[in-house]
């Protein structure tokens, strides 16, 4: 099995780093092939809309987002974390989905295969856990709507504004870590 892990916070070893470092962790300990992708690390450009990946079947930008694209199309599981910035993912991570519109056909049907399991995770530093659930819970539901994916599970740290306070939740931690080897269960 292979999973692939995309951080979308300008944190490298933020808190949602760790957790989504986690979750790749306990994957990686039932076997699977992991990688990760800092998205604030990569080199790539906002959707152009120009549909030219809806006559052809990839985005015609050549940029950093091609590797990751090709990491979702091998991936049986996937994990995507983003911290909440002003009540929503960080700018970099809604320029990277985006992108996704190039693995949808014209007709809104998947270029990808359906079945693949997805981990959500999120850190905030507001302290309510729930305050921002429905951002995870709207994506979730756009990533089953649109490519067949499989909810596993959703992990939020809230009241964290250190990078890696989050690794004090020992529990927190250990729900990662689970989430990771049940991926596939």
């Amino acid at each position: 099995m292979k999973v692939v892990g995309f951080v979308g916070s300008p944190r490298k070893d933020g808190n949602t780093d760790v957790l989504v470092q986690q979750v790749l962790d306990g994957a990686s300990e039932k076997g699977a092939d992991v990688r990760k992708f800092n998205i604030n690390a990569m080199d790539f450009t906002g959707c152009q809309a120009c549909g030219y990946c809806k006559v052809h079947e990839r985005c015609k930008l050549d940029d950093d987002m091609e590797k990751a694209l090709d990491a979702i199309i091998d991936a049986d599981g996937i994990v995507f974390g983003s911290p909440i910035y002003f009540g929503q993912f960080t700018g970099q991570a809604r320029s990277f989905i985006d992108r996704f519109y190039s693995l949808i056909n014209p007709d809104f049907s998947p270029r990808i295969n359906a079945g693949k399991k997805l981990v959500l995770v999120g850190s905030q530093g507001f302290p309510e856990k729930n305050q921002y659930k429905p951002v995870f819970e709207e994506f979730g539901g756009l990533m089953n709507q649109f490519f067949g994916m499989e909810i596993k599970n959703t992990l939020l740290g809230a009241g964290y504004y250190e990078p890696a306070a989050v690794k004090d939740n020992t529990e927190l931690m250990d729900e990662a870590k689970t989430a990771g080897k049940e991926l596939f269960d």
